[in-house]
């Protein structure tokens, strides 16, 4: 692995006059759960369980693998590496991003009467709560989560959501360019600020998806008002037919629907029902002009670059509904066509079926008979069609039919 090339200036490690907890070593860096350092052929390499790669490392990776194996604070490191290579601290920041994404590093932080923001996010048998920081870039961080119950220091606390699933967000540093951890029960990961929010959401997923037995269909949830036993709308399709643009403006314009989540759904086979997961809206570039009147403070919300390459902005759900399980009345499967008419034509439960399952996750890697029977079921007692359309406006009123 080559050494990080990005710098944030001149700033040498210990020229920075970090925070007690940066003065104190910062998060404490190590190898990551998995990670085998090997010498092969008289070469240092890392075998990496998480992604089944075999890594070669050169002069300054091979340092960096000595100092994690026992560990080192972030300050520690930043000084290390400056004098034993004459990095930067902007060059190793970027290389312990660069190896946290990897999952080569891993960061073992446990913040304690952390001051700031927390929110409650409640998704199939589980309770997630998110802490974020105090400042300007804590409240702009969180403010995609606006639409989750927000909990003071004594609710946090209380034994019903004493055992729940936390994920805490750190600034380490004060500047802009500083770094962000964020931190699960288990381990964390380091994360330049302006590429926090993508790092965030993911470990709130990974913590969705861990739980057994559920089946996780990527799907937007729409929902009546008057109970789950109205039903549920699952929009589905291939990324890029407008499942987030169609559920927001459903949601917004059409009245008697509630958006449960515009991108996970959770499948509990024992029961046959469904529940959304009210992670934030996940708008693309593509549609920030066309969201605009919808969502009148999209503008507002800073930018995000995705790893992918995708600018996108994270908003809060507009007319979110409270976590429920719900039976599923209809699933389309968007086709969005330049110049067609929107139409609604029947799908075969079996195609359908099919759909679902290209983009379908269960933690234990494939579906067991009784998910699959499951889902066959939920599929055969819905009305499963294609939505063929060019524009979103005149997809709406047949989408609100389907619940009427």
């Amino acid at each position: 692995m080559a050494s990080g090339t990005q710098t944030a200036g001149d700033v040498v490690p210990d020229e920075v006059v970090p925070d007690g907890k940066e003065q104190a070593g910062g998060p404490l860096l190590r190898l990551a759960d998995g990670v085998v350092p090997l010498v092969i052929a008289d070469r240092p390499v890392l075998f990496i369980e998480a992604t089944q790669r075999l890594n070669a490392l050169n002069g300054s990776a091979g340092m960096l693998v000595a100092l994690l194996a026992d560990g080192i604070g972030l300050a520690d490191l930043r000084h290390e590496l400056h004098e034993t290579m004459g990095m930067s601290a902007g060059e190793v920041d970027a290389l312990v991003v660069a190896w946290s994404a990897q999952r080569v590093m891993a960061a073992d932080f446990g913040p304690s009467d952390v001051q700031g923001h927390l929110v409650q996010l409640r998704a199939g048998g589980r309770d997630i709560l998110v802490h974020f920081p105090e400042g300007a870039w804590g409240r702009e961080l969180a403010a995609a989560y606006a639409h989750l119950p927000a909990l003071d220091a004594a609710e946090a606390g209380a034994a019903e959501i004493d055992s729940a699933a936390r994920v805490t967000v750190e600034a380490m540093g004060h500047g802009p360019d500083e770094l962000a951890g964020i931190f699960d029960e288990q381990a964390g990961t380091l994360a330049a600020r302006d590429a926090a929010a993508p790092v965030l959401r993911g470990a709130i997923v990974d913590l969705v998806l861990e739980q057994p037995g559920y089946v996780a269909l990527h799907a937007a949830c729409l929902v009546s008002p008057h109970g789950p036993d109205s039903g549920a709308v699952l929009l589905i399709g291939a990324p890029g037919a407008g499942k987030s643009t169609l559920a927001t403006m459903a949601a917004v314009s059409t009245g008697p629907l509630g958006l449960a989540g515009d991108d996970i759904v959770l499948f509990d086979p024992r029961s046959g029902l469904v529940m959304g997961v009210p992670l934030p809206l996940t708008v693309k570039s593509g549609s920030w002009d066309r969201l605009a009147a919808v969502l009148p403070g999209l503008a507002a919300l800073p930018p995000v670059l995705r790893a992918d390459g995708q600018w996108l902005r994270y908003a809060p759900l507009p007319s979110p509904v409270a976590p429920a399980w719900q039976r599923v009345a209809a699933i389309v499967d968007l086709r969005r066509e330049d110049g067609r008419a929107a139409g609604l034509v029947p799908q075969s439960p079996i195609d359908c079926l099919g759909r679902l399952l290209e983009e379908g996750f269960v933690r234990e890697g494939r579906c067991t008979a009784a998910q699959m029977r499951g889902l066959a079921r939920m599929v055969d007692n819905a009305d499963t069609c294609t939505l063929h359309y060019a524009e979103a406006e005149a997809a709406l009123p047949l989408i609100e039919a389907l619940l009427a």
